[in-house]
């Protein structure tokens, strides 16, 4: 059975230093224990996401691997500036079954 849902995050941190690189990571709270995948609707804080990327490689400070950590890239790259590490916001429309 598929549904659309959102789910809050909070913004880990924004990467855009070269000229293909438009993603906001971002650590979700709780997370159904069901898979997902991003739809041509889904939004991160009213941006149009383009795409789930590969989780990025993160570790906790024990040295321990972070599975917390969601890697969204934006359809543009203009809207990397309306995100700031911290920021609480919904991710929209996502499709889980």
């Amino acid at each position: 059975m598929e549904f659309l849902a959102d789910i809050e995050v909070e913004v880990e941190f924004v990467i855009q230093h070269s000229r293909d690189l438009r993603n906001i990571v971002v650590k979700h709270f709780e997370l159904p224990g069901v898979n997902f995948r991003v739809t041509p609707d889904s939004t991160i804080g009213g941006c149009l996401i383009e795409a789930l990327d590969i989780p990025p490689r993160a570790n906790r400070p024990d040295g321990k691997p972070r599975y917390d950590l969601l890697n969204f890239r934006l359809t543009t790259k203009l809207d990397c500036s309306n995100f700031q590490s911290g920021q609480k916001v919904l991710v929209e429309k996502l499709q889980f079954y």
